[in-house]
């Protein structure tokens, strides 16, 4: 099975893997059978001809793969970037931690995900924030995606450290 995948041509970069990594394709027992293709039985005066002649023959595969690679990534972002949705905090916005605790004999439909209230204290550019569950709790980093804003209201234990202060 994975000899079969190895030498099947990949649509993201045009070759196969043998071919990528070998600099030719991998002899299968047809080969032996019916003979090697004409252009694949040319023989090379000496082993220094047959090194340049496959090492720029590799440098040729990997621009064309790299390019057809950046190609294939531009693509795959453009129909990508149409589903996501931006996400925007600023400091002093509450949110709610993506933070999923799996207890044992208890469904994972009914436990909690999301944990806070908690209060961005700064946002690291482009997708990270500092957050903070109480003026002595210590902040940590996470990423915006595994953030949802907080609508309700601000917790007490915030309100009476700030009157305190």
């Amino acid at each position: 099975m994975l000899a079969a995948y190895r030498a099947s041509q990949h649509d993201a970069t045009g070759y196969t893997p043998n071919k990528l990594l070998l600099g030719r394709e991998n002899r299968m027992p047809l080969d032996v059978l019916m003979g090697l293709p004409s252009e694949e039985s040319s023989l090379f005066n000496s082993p220094h001809e047959y090194l340049v002649n496959l090492q720029e023959d590799m440098l040729y595969s990997y621009a064309v793969a790299r390019r057809k690679l950046k190609k294939s990534a531009l693509w795959r972002k453009k129909y990508y970037d149409v589903r996501v949705k931006e996400k925007q905090f600023e400091v002093d916005d509450w949110v709610y931690y993506y933070y999923p605790c799996r207890y044992r004999s208890k469904s994972p439909k009914w436990q909690k995900a999301y944990t806070g209230p908690f209060l961005v204290v700064r946002t690291i550019p482009p997708s990270n924030c500092v957050l903070q569950k109480s003026h002595k709790s210590k902040e940590f980093v996470v990423h915006m995606d595994k953030l949802k804003k907080c609508h309700g209201p601000t917790p007490v234990s915030w309100l009476t450290s700030i009157q305190q202060n």
